[in-house]
């Protein structure tokens, strides 16, 4: 169970992370005149990623882990500085954590879930896929904001950036170290093999991000 326990764990951190993430959005969209209905689906999507912080603890602690404060690092749920601009700084955040992230979350999650069988999971994992397929429009509704105010600058920010963004996801999930096989057990408890995180994110890499960026004329040499 420590591998259970450990995946857990890492999942609360991931959800608090986001909710900062989405914060750091959030100030940055009303800095920049986003449209007050997209300010008011960030707001939504803080509470909703603080919500899957606390039911993925839940999960931990239904499944025998620690109840106890998760150990997070702070220096990760700082807001990054925007050396380049507000507006560029909510590029690099839309682009990497919501185009990205989120559009890869959405069927990472659908794995999970088809594999999922223990009661006290697949209830938390099915709200988090219907809310991941929120969040995944909410970034590229985004996008195509941005380039409504810049265009120019958002597409070349964005082809720019992307090959970087795009390695750091291929490192955790398109390249996944070696490790012992995901028993029946663990993927009962929503743990996925290393195999399908490398599928999915080839296959929604060719068959989703990469056709979305490019209608909208982003495109970007590879690493």
């Amino acid at each position: 169970m420590k591998r259970v326990f450990a995946e857990w764990q890492n999942r609360v951190r991931a959800e608090y992370r986001s909710a900062a993430i989405t914060a750091g959005v959030l100030h940055r969209s009303i800095a920049v005149g986003i449209p007050r209905e997209l300010l008011d689906k960030g707001q939504r999507i803080v509470a909703d990623e603080l919500d899957h912080a606390e039911l993925s603890h839940a999960c931990l602690v239904a499944l025998g882990g620690p109840d106890e404060p998760p150990m997070l690092d702070v220096a990760q749920l700082q807001p990054s500085t925007d050396e380049d601009g507000v507006l560029a700084g909510l590029v690099d955040a839309i682009v990497q954590s919501f185009c990205l992230g989120e559009t890869f979350a959405v069927p990472l999650f659908a794995a999970m879930r088809e594999g999922c069988s223990h009661p006290a999971v697949e209830p938390m994992i099915t709200r988090v896929l219907r809310d991941e397929t929120v969040h995944r429009q909410f970034g590229w509704d985004m996008l195509d904001v941005l380039l409504a105010i810049d265009e120019h600058g958002v597409r070349d920010r964005a082809a720019a950036r992307l090959p970087r963004f795009i390695q750091g996801y291929r490192r955790a999930y398109g390249e996944p170290p070696a490790a012992p096989e995901v028993t029946a057990t663990e993927r009962s408890m929503g743990l996925i093999p290393a195999a399908v995180y490398k599928d999915v994110f080839h296959d929604t890499l060719e068959s989703t991000i990469t056709p979305w960026f490019a209608r909208r004329g982003i495109v970007w040499e590879a690493l």
